[in-house]
């Protein structure tokens, strides 16, 4: 039997009041029950999701449902979420939330960032095992719909946004889309996706406060995403760079490329996370070096080369800044 928490069904409730509908009436018909753990994470199947689209159109509502239901999300179930969005520096910083979307939201909706130049583009993706409700309409439109709440949350009476793509024929008359998410809609593209400016992404916003910002972020990671942290960018590259160590001299441009985001992409989010390329290095050549040097008997030459550097000349300067004295004789005092 599928079950709807408490945020989820503040959602569903505020959407079919203004659409019209019976909500009771429907989850009767669907055998829906309510979940009494009070877990924000448990979600309903994307099965599930597709019968109460299904059984909401049958009941036809003064307006499309699936829009409503995505800007009908309720923050409010998730304060901490709300304050790492409104207290972000800029967009950028608030985007990484979309990061944490299989966790917060549902764990078949992933979000994809892509660098466009001029513009960059929040691609939607609804992954189904069983293939059977792969980018189901109803559940892009409500989820991208979400996204634009999100963003206006963000960065109220902004211009952020340039155009919504939805691969799908429209549900409904276009001009309900324009009705809810006031900007223009492109069906029948390649992708489901958001366009943005890209140039407006790392524009401050006003209200911005980091000490709130990484508040809510460490609460977030540690109360409701206690496994996310691992995920970070930051811990990515440093995983790799730590299992294949040939990648220590190569150019950002190939870390970007094996983690299959662009270049800036890879560069922004890292900003978002107060962190660059070059500390990232940095702080791996240190950790390994202090562990090959008090680990193995490897000489101070081929330590150097396997970290990337030229020459021992130039991996001597480096940990002469980060210990405050020579490889040599760090290795004596351990």
């Amino acid at each position: 039997m599928e079950t709807i928490n408490f945020q989820m069904l503040a959602s569903l409730a505020n959407a079919a009041r203004r659409c019209d509908i019976d909500l009771n009436s429907v989850m009767q018909e669907l055998k829906l029950e309510i979940d009494m753990s009070g877990d924000p994470r448990r979600r309903m199947s994307l099965s599930c999701f597709s019968s109460l689209f299904s059984a909401v159109e049958a009941r036809k509502p003064s307006q499309h449902f699936p829009l409503v239901f995505g800007d009908s999300f309720n923050f409010d179930g998730l304060p901490e979420l709300a304050t790492f969005v409104t207290s972000a520096s800029t967009p950028q910083e608030a985007m990484r939330v979309l990061d944490w979307s299989p966790k917060l939201l549902h764990p078949n909706l992933h979000f994809i960032t892509l660098d466009l130049g001029d513009e960059a583009a929040l691609e939607i993706k609804v992954s189904d095992p069983e293939g059977v409700n792969e980018d189901l309409p109803g559940f892009v439109e409500a989820s991208m719909s979400a996204v634009l709440k999100f963003i206006h949350l963000l960065s109220p009476g902004s211009h952020l946004i340039k155009r919504i793509e939805f691969r799908h024929a429209p549900l409904t008359q276009e001009s309900a889309y324009l009705d809810v998410l006031k900007t223009t809609v492109l069906f029948q593209q390649a992708h489901n996706r958001l366009v943005v400016d890209s140039s407006a992404l790392d524009l401050p916003l006003p209200g911005g406060i980091p000490s709130a910002h990484h508040k809510a972020q460490a609460v977030i990671l540690n109360r409701l995403l206690p496994d996310v942290e691992e995920q970070t960018l930051e811990k990515q590259i440093k995983r790799l760079l730590k299992s294949r160590l040939s990648m220590l001299s190569e150019p950002i441009q190939t870390i970007a490329d094996v983690l299959h985001i662009h270049p800036r992409t890879l560069q922004r989010r890292l900003k978002s996370e107060g962190k660059s390329y070059a500390e990232i290095l940095g702080d791996v050549r240190h950790e390994l070096a202090c562990e090959m040097l008090k680990g193995s008997v490897l000489d101070i030459e081929t330590i150097a080369a396997n970290l990337g550097y030229s020459d021992r000349r130039s991996f001597t300067s480096a940990f002469l800044k980060w210990q405050g004295m020579s490889p040599r004789e760090f290795r004596n005092q351990h």
